[in-house]
């Protein structure tokens, strides 16, 4: 009889082990399905914010193609009679941004401007990209130093003119004073002693440059 007293008082305080874990184990399921249902209120935050970046991105992305498309195309009708239109388009490739750079005329995409045309138009766009590139980022020096801007602007040569190289100089100088910025210029195109502040003729004279300031 003691013997079976024994184990029911073993039973019994297995029992109430077994009721304590149990409680312990129910109560640490609502702790966990709580803290499930805040990880899936956190999971549609993150979601929505996530959507209203993309959302963000893609408009400034939009600003961004429209201002540096328009910019550059202006300059490229500024200059040449039958001027492409240069178009920026951002992609997402391999979970990066990536931007295109294509040149297109009358509808049709000649693809990237570096293989697209011949040096004068990429002249031009460069200069004018390098311009949207700056005014993004008002916080840098208004300073711009170009080395032989416009050297592959050329007209037919039968007609014997330098219309276009003027062109892209007044289109130049309209830019920079429209942007207020400074521009050092080395350069063998005569248009730019109309445009300039100061000029300085460079020359080598038995192995020594001379550099001298002319008079405007």
């Amino acid at each position: 009889m003691n013997e079976t007293h024994i184990e029911i008082q073993k039973a019994k305080q297995q029992l109430t082990k077994d009721r304590a874990a149990q409680e312990y184990l129910k109560s640490k399921l609502i702790r966990e399905q709580d803290n499930l249902g805040n990880l899936k209120l956190l999971a549609d935050d993150l979601l929505e914010v996530r959507s209203l970046f993309q959302k963000s991105a893609q408009q400034t992305q939009q600003k961004l193609e429209f201002h540096i498309s328009s910019l550059v195309s202006t300059a490229l009708s500024a200059v040449f009679p039958d001027p492409y239109e240069f178009k920026v388009k951002f992609e997402q490739r391999r979970n990066k941004t990536e931007c295109d750079l294509t040149f297109t005329k009358n509808g049709e995409d000649y693809g990237s401007p570096m293989f697209a045309s011949g040096g004068g138009p990429k002249d031009v766009a460069a200069f004018a990209l390098r311009c949207a590139f700056w005014s993004l980022d008002k916080k840098s020096r208004n300073i711009l130093i170009l080395d032989e801007p416009f050297n592959f602007v050329n007209d037919d040569p039968k007609e014997k003119t330098r219309e276009l190289q003027q062109k892209c100089v007044e289109m130049f100088k309209r830019v920079v004073d429209t942007l207020e910025m400074q521009a050092i210029v080395v350069t063998t195109l005569p248009e730019f002693l109309g445009v300039a502040d100061k000029i300085f003729d460079v020359s080598c004279k038995s192995g020594v440059s001379q550099i001298e300031e002319l008079v405007l």
